[in-house]
């Protein structure tokens, strides 16, 4: 009842239409049921008593007659098909905006493929189920009620026997339906996991051919494949057995009508257009339905698709971005006070009892071992994330009693892996601002080093870069998501291993120009290597997703604690690198 209800919000805006469309549906319905009330005096008047004027009737009938139903066909066509497309087109545009409006705590821990699945295989479910099915599903139930009303207009006796024979076929048919729906709810989450083997597979090919595991990876396709195919067999099990179960019901109704229309005309209480009208409407409602049963299986899959889709739009949003005051700016610091976050399914900590303050126009650098935290404290100063325990302070006020996205217009990130979409490289750059000039974009790539690649491209700024920017080299994709903080033209900037697919030279002359371009902001920059950072303002180590130290570099040196050691550490295999 819940999608149901789901589904007449999005019905409701063409209720004109769909009052047509069943209109049309009704009217073929009715020519349906007519034509088996005229077999009676057809036969009767023409083949019994050889009336010639009903032979002049028929032949000038029966054409007008189809033309009529074939326009009302062609109408309840059209308008189904109408009405199915533009509301999965509203589907799917809600499906999309819901997702960007998703706090990025729905997207953690789950795989993209999954996200995909919605949008491909369910979402073309719904939407062959929306266009075709209400034809068939509305037009063939009336043409049931129609083919029934002259059924029992022949004969009430033998109408009566057809109908109790229904009962067993329709409580086998009501068993099926639930096999077929739970078992297709199975099968797409099985798909899921197809697509997700796909996906990591065609992503990461280079690393599967250079470490010879092709092998391996089919092998475990062929597992999640062997496994989509169970319950793919259920499904397609209940369906097969619709059809004969409604055949054996449907075949004993004829066999006793048969037999007791028989007798009925041989002693002359029944005409033969009479019997033979009648036997022919319980053979036109044979086909309806099978049309139904079948519609039924189709629907089963499209509805385990539908609770699927309106579960993530029911998934809950942020507070409405009018709900709260826009943020700003900060003048004196920003603090982060016994701040505590956990990612949603994760039994650990990423960040626990983390106190930290940032002043403005500063630079701090925060160290420290793979999974103390760090790319999450970064997150956490933008608002991608916001902390559980403690908070996050700007000028003393908390960070959460302002609009997330204001905030985020004075703020940039630059993460190790940079994302870039299948748009031109001016507007992958000026990500974010609806209106910006071409020279702005071009001081921005200057200052990163990234104007000399970009204009030697087939169309300079506005050539396409394709899915992922995979035409690219790392290094070249790096420096345009630089040249794109630069032109935000950011307050507080968070490098999180920003330079890591640059090589020497290039790092540190990008790295000397991002000096002098991020004066006077306060910037955060997250990095594995000490050394690299040696000459920020003050350097944050964290450990077990806790600030362990803080101090300027020579004030940690002396400590001897943990930044030493990873100093240290990153000294004893400076060597070792270097020889290779």
């Amino acid at each position: 009842m819940r999608t149901l209800r789901r589904f007449r919000h999005y019905l409701e805006p063409h209720a004109g239409r769909c009052g047509w469309a069943v209109a049309t549906m009704a009217v073929v319905s009715a020519f349906n049921g007519l034509g088996i009330l005229l077999l009676k005096p057809i036969i009767d008047r023409l083949f019994i008593a050889k009336d010639f004027e009903m032979l002049w009737l028929v032949v000038a009938g029966v054409p007008l007659l189809v033309i009529l139903k074939s326009i009302a066909s062609y109408a309840q066509n059209y308008l189904a098909g109408w009405i199915g497309q533009k509301t999965v087109q509203q589907l799917r545009e809600d499906l999309f905006r819901h997702l960007h409006e998703l706090p990025l705590e729905y997207y953690s821990g789950r795989r993209g493929a999954d996200v995909l699945s919605l949008v491909t295989a369910d979402l073309t479910l719904v939407q062959a189920a929306l266009t075709t099915l209400p034809v068939y599903a509305i037009r063939d139930s009336l043409t049931l009620l129609f083919l029934a009303a002259a059924l029992f207009h022949l004969s009430w006796r033998f109408a009566t026997l057809a109908v109790l024979a229904s009962p067993p076929s329709l409580g086998a048919l009501y068993v099926l339906s639930r096999k077929m729906r739970e078992s297709s709810r199975q099968a797409q989450l099985a798909v899921d996991r197809l697509h997700h083997r796909f996906q990591e597979s065609v992503q990461g090919m280079a690393v599967l051919k250079a470490y010879n595991d092709e092998n391996a990876a089919i092998e475990r396709f062929q597992e999640e494949n062997d496994a989509f195919f169970q319950p793919v067999m259920r499904y397609l099990r209940a369906t097969a057995l619709t059809s004969p179960l409604l055949e054996v019901g449907a075949s004993a109704a004829v066999a006793a009508i048969v037999y007791v229309g028989g007798r009925e005309v041989i002693l002359g209480r029944m005409t033969p257009g009479a019997f033979f009208a009648f036997l022919g409407g319980l053979v036109a409602a044979y086909a309806p339905v099978k049309n139904l049963a079948r519609t039924n299986a189709d629907l089963q899959r499209a509805w385990a698709s539908a609770e699927r889709l309106f579960n993530v739009l029911d998934e809950k949003t942020a507070a409405p971005k009018a709900a709260l005051p826009r943020f700003p700016s900060f003048t004196r610091s920003l603090r982060l006070e016994g701040v505590g976050f956990r990612y949603p399914g994760a039994r650990a900590w990423a960040l626990r009892g983390l106190n930290l303050e940032i002043a403005r126009g500063t630079k701090l650098a925060v160290v420290g071992p793979n999974g103390s935290g760090k790319s999450t404290l970064g997150r956490l100063l933008l608002r991608l994330y916001d902390p559980q325990e403690g908070r996050l302070c700007f000028d003393g006020a908390d960070a959460r009693s302002f609009d997330a996205a204001s905030l985020r217009e004075r703020a940039a990130l630059v993460t190790t892996e940079s994302a870039l979409f299948n748009d031109t490289v001016l507007r992958n750059i000026a990500l974010g601002r609806r209106v910006v000039a071409l020279s702005e974009v071009e001081r921005a790539c200057r200052a990163v080093g990234a104007a000399e690649f970009i204009e030697a491209l087939p169309e300079g700024y506005q050539t396409l870069l394709g899915d992922w920017g995979f035409a690219l080299s790392a290094g070249q994709r790096q420096k345009l998501a630089l040249a794109r903080m630069l032109l935000r033209d950011p307050e507080l900037v968070v490098l999180d291993e920003a330079s890591a697919h640059l090589d020497g030279p290039s790092e540190r002359e990008t790295r000397a120009a991002l000096e002098t371009a991020l004066a006077g902001r306060t910037v955060v920059v997250i990095a594995h290597e000490p050394r690299a950072v040696a000459s920020a303002d003050r350097i944050a180590v964290m450990s077990a997703g806790a600030v362990v130290e803080n101090g300027t570099h020579g004030e940690l040196m002396a400590a001897r604690g943990l930044y030493r050691r990873l100093f240290e550490l990153e000294d004893a295999a400076r060597p070792a690198s270097e020889a290779r």
